[in-house]
């Protein structure tokens, strides 16, 4: 995709430096069912990574519910030292809601790349649909809450980092 003038966006630099290994003359008969095929296989590497995303979410989500209600236990129990509720599980969950902010901010940027890829992709075949998508849905979502629904899922992690914070600073 060239800009209004006529420059080579990164993009297209990307696509013809890295992608594209062969051109169709030089690679032979079997070019175009090949391409469709990689493009196939890559397309099911980007849900695959999503889904990979959902299960991890679930399994940190799922640790965090636990050290809360953990840490609720021990709240009601008296004979439970105080550093353990106070400050242990906290401490605790700040790591995993850390450790869970840093995963889903790899698959986010993993699965973006893999975006690009088919992009690039596309250009050899007749309809270019995700990267129309990704074109309608930037054009529709721009702004603040762009961004904000982009990322809430990095947002997630936080709001429990914070909740954490509050828990060992005033409970």
């Amino acid at each position: 995709m060239k800009t209004n003038n006529n420059k080579i966006t990164h993009n297209d630099a990307l696509c013809s430096a890295n992608i594209f290994a062969a051109d169709e003359s030089a690679y032979g008969a079997d070019y175009k069912n090949h391409l469709l095929e990689q493009y196939k296989i890559f397309v099911a590497s980007v849900n695959y990574t999503s889904e990979l995303k959902l299960k991890i979410n679930t399994y940190f989500l799922t640790i965090n519910t636990a050290l809360i209600t953990a840490t609720g236990i021990a709240l009601s129990r008296n004979n439970i030292s105080p550093i353990v509720w106070h400050t242990i599980l906290p401490l605790a969950g700040i790591m995993i809601s850390a450790v869970w902010w840093a995963v889903t901010y790899s698959y986010k940027q993993r699965n973006i790349a893999k975006l690009r890829i088919i992009h690039c992709l596309e250009e050899k075949l007749p309809l270019a649909l995700y990267k129309t998508e990704w074109r309608l849905m930037n054009e529709a979502h721009e702004g603040f809450f762009k961004r904000f629904f982009f990322g809430i899922d990095l947002f997630i992690p936080w709001v429990l980092i914070a909740s954490y914070l509050f828990f060992i600073a005033f409970a």
